[in-house]
């Protein structure tokens, strides 16, 4: 099953290229079939973890990204978009206070490297915030930015480790947000090629074998 996973993973972000020079469209179906792709394979990596442990659990509510995110852009709604973020928030937020709970500790250099990334992070929304216009628009910068600074912390919690290496793509995944929203708070169609960018990563490291 997960190689059927994988081949529909690629023929999905190729078909999207394909769409975003000829159909913008079909870019946007791509994106939402990706993010069915993710839903199905972030749940079969839940069972393979099992339930009883911190990385199951949180594959079960990552995996829900992968029906939030769709559901928003089938209604064509940006707040539903801000609520999908905001449930990552929630998602991003458990793996981080678990780790906690594990003894894992934000300190010395990685504590350096996370208030670094965070300033460089909060000055480039600032740049970026004199094109928003609504109120929705600002939430959804700062949504952005807490998303950023809780994967931040989870990835050099993890640092060092094996599953360090699939966090780091993890973080590689979530920086085509940076690129993808704001081009949707600007209404660019290009934001579906960087959004099928994001579930594409992820659904390769949910088929990563334990």
């Amino acid at each position: 099953m997960v190689w059927i996973l994988r081949i529909l993973n690629i023929v999905s972000l190729l078909v999207g290229i394909w769409g975003i020079f000829y159909n913008p469209e079909i870019s946007r179906i791509s994106f939402i079939l990706l993010c069915f792709l993710f839903l199905i394979s972030a749940l079969r990596k839940a069972f393979i973890l099992g339930f009883d442990n911190l990385r199951g659990k949180f594959w079960i509510l990552l995996s829900l990204n992968g029906l939030f995110f769709p559901i928003s852009e089938l209604f064509y709604s940006k707040p539903l978009h801000l609520i999908s973020r905001l449930y990552l928030t929630f998602t991003l937020g458990f793996m981080f206070l678990g780790l906690l709970k594990q003894g894992l500790e934000l300190k010395g250099k990685k504590l350096i490297i996370w208030l670094f990334g965070l300033i460089v992070s909060i000055s480039l929304s600032f740049i970026f915030s004199i094109y928003l216009k609504t109120a929705i628009d600002y939430l959804f910068l700062i949504v952005l930015n807490v998303n950023f600074a809780i994967l931040l912390a989870n990835v050099l919690l993890y640092l060092g480790s094996d599953l360090g290496k699939r966090w780091l793509l993890g973080f590689l995944a979530f920086s085509f947000f940076f690129v993808g929203d704001p081009l949707y708070l600007l209404n660019m169609n290009y934001y579906f090629f960087f959004w099928s960018l994001i579930f594409f990563f992820l659904n390769m490291i949910s088929h990563i074998e334990e």
